[in-house]
């Protein structure tokens, strides 16, 4: 089946490890669009980061955010989580953890990230009596809604557009990117991370893997 829309993961996939976009990936992108692949940015990061690159990189599909806690079409955003049992438990672990704050934290609506001054294990056996989940993506810890993923809401961001999941192709390089990958017909690993769930592994890590995985992608369209 041809695939026609692709979600794709920002930080690691897109850029390099100080989160510099690779240029040639962008260049992939537009080409996927003006051959009528609709590309959707899933990412973990706040909304706003991912309507700036969506911006700049030229992309016409929704945006998912905050690991799946946000879907944006535009002029209507959808929040699928909500934020009140993460700051409970944010509270808590700040009475007994230096922690800091990702930058930007404060246009997060569902979810709270942090530096990984911490063990994600440490993390969540603090937390382990509230209903969160802790993902480490390998730029930050966030504490998130467990009824929240980039898969599942890149099931409703296809369902939407009347695209069948076995049409769509995921890229990712993270632990909350696994469902993501799980649920496409066609997916992609940056690097061997999530080969287990992944068709493809790039031999590249970072914005040269995510170049790899795009012309891959062009195969199959």
């Amino acid at each position: 089946m041809k695939i026609r829309a692709l979600a794709i993961d920002i930080d690691g996939t897109l850029t390099d490890k100080l989160r510099r976009l690779n240029f040639t990936a962008g260049e992939l992108i537009r080409e996927l669009e003006a051959r009528n692949v609709m590309v959707i940015l899933a990412t973990g990061n706040a909304l706003c980061v991912a309507d700036t690159t969506s911006t700049f990189l030229g992309t016409s599909g929704a945006l998912i955010a905050e690991n799946g806690g946000i879907i944006s079409y535009g002029d209507e955003v959808e929040y699928l989580a909500s934020i009140d049992e993460i700051e409970k438990a944010y509270s808590f672990l700040k009475d007994r953890l230096v922690i800091r704050e990702v930058t930007r934290n404060e246009y997060r609506k569902t979810e709270v990230a942090l530096w990984r001054d911490y063990p994600v294990e440490e993390i969540r056996k603090i937390l382990k009596d509230f209903r969160v989940e802790v993902v480490d993506t390998k730029f930050a810890i966030h504490i998130k809604s467990p009824d929240v993923s980039k898969g599942r809401a890149l099931e409703m961001v296809a369902r939407r557009a009347g695209i069948s999941m076995q049409e769509v192709a995921a890229i990712g390089d993270s632990s909350n990117d696994t469902d993501m990958l799980e649920k496409a017909g066609l997916s992609i690993s940056i690097g061997s991370y999530l080969k287990d769930v992944a068709d493809y592994t790039t031999e590249s890590e970072y914005g040269e893997g995510g170049v790899e995985a795009l012309k891959i992608v062009m195969n199959h369209i």
